[in-house]
């Protein structure tokens, strides 16, 4: 059985951190990049909705130590949506937003099991693919990164995920409260 106090913990812990990098990342995108017109204005808008509807969330968790599994779910597919658009958008002219992607996995590592890991880091990982394809990106080299931004997503969520059970069973072992 989880403990959905802990979850909560975890997950407002990893919003302090996930979130500024999303939101720099985004920031430096629509700022550096230039995007024009609907690209620039979607753009804006996923950014403006992105970091009202996290803090209302953390605000919620925090009120409500007993945060359901479901309400973290529902943020992070809402999350994942965002970033997906915000990659589709802002991805061409400014390549490192694909990081968005990686943020799922890796926050995932920190509070789950090894197989939901990986389930989560495939599926980003199909994503950042089926973007990439999207965008009719075709020479070896743009393939050749995508697959590096795959493998990094993979071995990076796996190495947090291992990380994260070893201190799981630490403070088990020691009986150090969360």
């Amino acid at each position: 059985m989880q403990n959905t106090s802990y979850d909560a913990e975890l997950a407002v812990l990893i919003n302090r951190y996930a979130t500024p990098l999303a939101i720099l990342l985004t920031i430096l995108g629509i700022a550096l990049s230039e995007p024009t017109g609907s690209v620039r204005i979607a753009s804006i808008a996923l950014l403006v909705f992105g970091i009202v509807f996290n803090s209302a969330a953390l605000s919620a968790m925090k009120r409500d130590t007993g945060t359901k599994p479901w309400f973290m779910e529902l943020r992070m597919g809402i999350n994942v949506a965002t970033n997906i658009t915000l990659v589709y958008l802002l991805g061409t002219t400014w390549p490192p937003i694909w990081l968005l992607l990686a943020l799922t996995p890796i926050a995932t590592a920190v509070y789950s099991t090894r197989t939901q890991t990986l389930r989560v880091s495939a599926t980003m990982s199909f994503f950042l693919i089926a973007v990439h394809a999207a965008r009719h990106l075709n020479s070896p080299e743009q393939w050749g990164e995508q697959i590096a931004y795959v493998v990094f997503i993979l071995f990076l969520s796996l190495l947090i995920n291992d990380l994260a059970q070893i201190a799981k069973l630490s403070k088990a072992k020691w009986n150090i409260s969360p």
